[in-house]
């Protein structure tokens, strides 16, 4: 007895020669209404013709016990999958594609969104990112914040989402129209056509940071959910290639001038937070009393009172902890001890938690922050972005093109700062001591600030990086950042634990480079915040 069947589901076309404007369709199962149309054209004097088309048949068939469809186009490709199915099924190996074909990648998409991205630490992104697509394509946004409130399981509980605004960050793209085609018809083909048209617009790193979410979306459809395709569609897809390692720096007047555009965005975040405050208090929350609510903001702030240093605090604490934006902007006072100089983070972009070091004048500024909230810098995202830019601008710093200065780039000056420091400083500091001050996970990342020392190690790292490095294969470049291979032969052991500078010292004597890995360990002290001065401490 077969276990599948073939039912035709093609329209019955009835016609009449040279007669085009008489012509009419009929579903599968309007069999009745076809032949009444067709007693009429005859009892009209015409000689009408009845065709069943070859275009829809569905093959049904059970599955594990439960009942199953397939749509096939033509009579041809229902009788292959017919005897494919029978086939598999009768040597235990039937795979079921029929959900692949009944699913587009939109509804995996929004699946994904709704079970699987609130699981990520990346979920604003990865929300947005969707939603993005989904609109494109004339289907409806979905309700992030929702989203987040009903999972059972979010990564972050406590996550902060912002209210929508109806903006996107990215520009529309026709291309990602492929997302409406069912799961087993898209192809590499579609997301190459993806990627051209959005390299037009977007950065590579941007363009291969989305292709990482239809990747994890594909993955999942796979691999949890059982939505089973004859090849994963992204399998033989050339990502976009890149290298966007930044080295800017701050150059010579740029600090001084970014801390009094500070100055003055203190002077509008003051304003701001006192404008709240006396608005509360006023007896009605009419709009004339909103502006006198921010006038008198205004005169306290013009008088010299009360002004809180936020912004520049925040700019002086990117560049003396090198933590990263996010990292400092869900920084709660809970993890702040103050008197032990110490700044727990929790959580990390690398996943691991870490304490940074807080400097005594890092801890004065912190000192005069109101600690009225929660987090330490309460500064909305939306928020803190224009009041870069503006800052930027006053201070005379680009905001477009290469040169232009980011806020992770005062990440990038922090550390470069402590190589150069360690560089000078008796006993100097390895790769484990930079790798404990910035928290990066993969001390290959470190690499770069090498050159910062004129060392002999750096001397062998600097010329392991060069071009002619990428030529005989001592680096390679993954995920835009370079990095060194076994071709190179550096070992792990030397690059951890030699001292960033091994020079002679102003007083005569030659450093003593720590010998294995084991010692640095037993070496360092087991609070980092106090690693500088027992650096310091040792060599005297």
């Amino acid at each position: 007895m077969p276990v599948a069947h073939i039912e035709n589901r093609s329209r019955t076309r009835v016609t009449v020669k040279n007669r085009d404007d008489l012509t009419r369709f009929f579903p599968f199962n309007k069999n009745d209404a076809a032949k009444l149309y067709f007693a009429e054209l005859k009892a009209q004097g015409l000689k009408p013709a009845a065709t069943v088309l070859d275009e829809a048949y569905l093959v049904r068939y059970k599955a594990n016990g439960r009942r199953q469809t397939f749509t096939a186009t033509s009579h041809d490709e229902a009788i292959a999958v017919k005897k494919r199915i029978e086939a598999e099924q009768h040597s235990g190996l039937f795979i079921n594609y029929s959900k692949a074909h009944q699913t587009t990648f939109a509804d995996l998409l929004t699946r994904y969104l709704h079970e699987e991205a609130p699981r990520k630490k990346g979920f604003l992104v990865i929300g947005y990112q969707i939603n993005s697509w989904l609109q494109d394509v004339g289907l409806e946004r979905q309700d992030i914040a929702a989203i987040h409130a009903a999972h059972p399981n979010p990564h972050n509980p406590a996550l902060r989402i912002p209210k929508t605004t109806g903006r996107r960050m990215s520009s529309t793209c026709s291309t990602v129209a492929f997302i409406r085609k069912s799961f087993v018809a898209i192809g590499p083909e579609d997301f190459r056509d993806y990627i051209d048209e959005r390299l037009q617009s977007a950065e590579p790193a941007t363009v291969d940071r989305e292709l990482d979410v239809f990747r994890a979306v594909c993955k999942t459809a796979i691999a949890t959910w059982r939505i089973h395709v004859h090849m994963d569609p992204m399998a033989g897809l050339e990502r976009p290639k890149y290298f966007n390692e930044r080295d800017r720096r701050l150059r010579p007047g740029e600090e001084e001038r970014l801390m009094e555009a500070a100055a003055d965005e203190d002077k509008r975040w003051t304003e701001r937070l006192l404008a709240d405050q006396h608005f509360e208090n006023r007896p009605s929350s009419t709009k004339y009393q909103r502006l006198i609510a921010i006038q008198e903001a205004r005169d306290v702030v013009q008088q010299g009172h009360g002004l809180i240093p936020m912004l520049s605090t925040f700019l002086q604490f990117q560049l003396m902890t090198g933590a990263r934006r996010s990292e400092t902007l869900k920084l709660t006072w809970a993890h702040v001890d103050l008197e032990r100089q110490a700044a727990f983070l929790p959580e990390t972009k690398n996943g691991r938690p870490r304490t940074l070091p807080l400097r005594l004048d890092l801890v004065a500024l912190l000192q005069q922050l109101p600690r009225t909230g929660e987090y330490v810098f309460p500064i909305p995202a939306d928020y803190l972005r224009n009041a870069w830019s503006r800052m930027c601008q006053a201070a005379g710093i680009e905001t477009e093109g290469e040169g232009r200065l980011r806020i992770h780039d005062l990440r990038h000056e922090a550390i470069s700062r402590v190589a150069e420091v360690g560089s000078q400083t008796p006993g100097g500091f390895s790769l484990l001591d930079l790798q404990a001050f910035s928290g990066h996970r993969d001390p290959r990342m470190l690499m770069r600030y090498t050159h910062l020392t004129p060392t002999g190690l750096a001397r062998r790292l600097d010329l392991a990086f060069s071009q002619k490095g990428l030529k005989d294969g001592t680096t390679t470049v993954h995920k835009g950042r370079m990095r060194l291979t076994t071709a190179a032969q550096q070992s792990m052991q030397e690059l951890m634990t030699l001292p960033l500078s091994n020079q002679i010292a102003d007083n005569g004597f030659e450093i003593a480079q720590l010998a294995t890995v084991e010692q640095a360990h037993k070496t360092l002290p087991s609070n980092v915040v106090s690693f500088h001065n027992y650096r310091k401490a040792a060599a005297a």
